[in-house]
């Protein structure tokens, strides 16, 4: 049986497509399991404390980190970062911090993907205790030797912009 070059053709690009596809699932179950281990990472119980190990794994080695609200914005390396929240966690006696994605948005082509990361924290001390919420936006590469990695987070939250708009919530 002799096939046309035109059949040869919707063939391969039937194919490349549904590899294309293929690749995306993966990318989209690789970056949620990053986002997972970000999220378990740095939430901690009394005693405990966020996973170092953990967070310089899915660090690229330059990853930044930025808090965004009505009066300023504040950028660090992931390190200065972590040093920043431990003094201040150690300062206000914060003996636990639980951080989870509640809803989220993931863009993903080639090496590159965004994540708007919908998240709500608690945050305890002696006899007090706070919960809010906000939106994380994750930047992530795919490096070659590594894989998927953290380049950048960015977030603001409900102490400054009080309205999450509702495509960041669940349905």
């Amino acid at each position: 049986m002799k096939i046309s070059h035109f059949s040869l053709l919707i063939i391969m690009l039937f194919l490349s497509k549904l590899t294309f596809a293929q690749n995306q699932d993966v990318d989209r179950k690789e970056i949620d399991e990053v986002i997972s281990d970000l999220y378990e990472s740095i939430s901690f119980d009394k005693g405990g404390a966020p996973d170092l190990d953990k967070l310089t794994s899915i660090h690229h080695a330059e990853a930044m980190v930025g808090a965004v609200d009505t009066s300023k914005v504040r950028m660090f390396t992931e390190k200065e970062f972590r040093a920043a929240n431990k003094k201040a966690f150690e300062k206000n006696n914060i003996i636990s911090f639980q951080e989870k994605e509640i809803n989220a948005i993931t863009h993903v082509y080639g090496g590159v993907a965004m994540r708007f990361s919908t998240y709500e924290f608690t945050i305890k001390r002696e006899g007090k205790e706070r919960t809010i919420r906000g939106v994380n936006t994750i930047q992530l590469i795919k490096d070659p030797k590594n894989g998927w990695l953290i380049y950048s987070v960015i977030f603001s939250d409900n102490r400054s912009y009080p309205d999450l708009p509702l495509i960041y919530l669940k349905e």
